[in-house]
């Protein structure tokens, strides 16, 4: 994609992509920044208009009794040696500039990239290995930036991620999460395992993925799911709970923009609320938890959300506004559920 911004031909999706990298942070911009001077010195030592390859060529077989240039067919065959030579040429400067960053530092080590989805909004991404990733609200994966070397595709997931996995038997996919890993070959399913909530989830749609704990090397497989299982690690208690849900788009449909709840305790749906509008969400009263809820909600407000699910139960709510931090920074947003007087 960098390199097709040198050439001018991404187009306005890919450059608001690239663009969105760039400002991530400084290490992209500075990584941009040496592309950027690899390629135009690239152009000026490779590509430029004063080196002849074609007289070159000739003037060299000249001076080679071998060769003689009798025919018409034979100075075809020399435009094409030109070709790949030139080609060659291209091919060193393409392998050059994708492993910058390793000459840059030094070393060989795998390359990694590191993509983060800000709060109230959602990223889609497309690995190496054309491997497609939705990551929800606050979510952060961290990856190689290839797959090249490595015996497993392993990528480091922090938050929600939805994965429609490439599939390659001889090279399994592992979505490390602080808890319990995924393991797949190719396949679709959603993780939520947001590391300051004590519960993570794992919602298959189609496929096969099994539950692992451990290195490679010594991986414990601790269970196998199906379609339409849904499995709930509880932290504190390290306890698996699988179950069975005909409504799985429940499980995907954020990364379309949508929320839906289908019989969800009030709990479930404060830790959604709270990643997708970024706010601390207090459950006041204890009676509330007894409630569950049944709605879909399509890109609306935190307002129009609360409203609509007090019009179906006794809540009533109350939203605070942002405090200033000492650092100059304001806090989340604090909404407070009690039931109705």
């Amino acid at each position: 994609m960098i390199a097709k911004s040198f050439q001018g031909r991404l187009s306005s999706e890919e450059k608001t992509f690239l663009d969105q990298w760039i400002s991530l942070s400084k290490e992209n911009q500075d990584k941009f920044d040496v592309y950027e001077k690899l390629w135009k010195r690239s152009g000026q030592l490779v590509l430029s208009n004063s080196i002849d390859i074609e007289a070159s060529l000739l003037e060299t077989k000249k001076r080679i009794p071998e060769f003689r240039f009798k025919s018409k067919s034979g100075y075809s065959n020399l435009r094409v040696a030109a070709v790949l030579i030139l080609a060659m040429a291209l091919g060193f400067l393409f392998n050059y500039l994708l492993g910058a960053n390793q000459l840059i530092s030094g070393s060989s080590e795998i390359v990694y990239q590191e993509v983060k989805a800000s709060y109230g909004t959602r990223t889609k991404l497309l690995l190496s290995d054309s491997t497609t990733v939705w990551l929800n609200s606050g979510s952060t994966l961290r990856f190689p930036i290839n797959f090249d070397s490595t015996d497993e595709r392993v990528v480091d997931l922090d938050g929600e991620g939805y994965f429609e996995v490439t599939k390659n038997e001889s090279k399994p996919f592992i979505v490390n999460t602080s808890n319990v890993d995924v393991k797949v070959y190719g396949t679709s399913f959603n993780v939520s395992a947001y590391e300051e909530y004590d519960t993570m989830e794992v919602a298959l749609v189609e496929g096969k993925v099994s539950l692992v704990q451990g290195e490679s090397e010594n991986r414990k497989e601790l269970m196998v799911l199906k379609p339409n299982d849904v499995v709930e690690c509880n932290v504190a208690e390290r306890k698996l709970s699988r179950s069975r849900e005909a409504k799985i788009a429940k499980y995907t449909a954020w990364k379309d923009g949508k929320i839906i709840f289908y019989g969800d305790h009030i709990e479930k749906v404060v830790s959604r609320l709270e990643k997708w509008y970024n706010v601390d969400i207090e459950i006041a009263d204890s009676e509330l938890k007894d409630y569950r809820f049944t709605a879909t909600f399509n890109d609306e407000s935190l307002e129009q959300v609360l409203k609509l699910l007090s019009l179906s139960s006794p809540m009533e709510y109350k939203i605070g506004g942002s405090q200033k931090q000492e650092d100059g920074s304001f806090s989340r947003r604090k909404v407070v559920l009690s039931v109705k007087n």
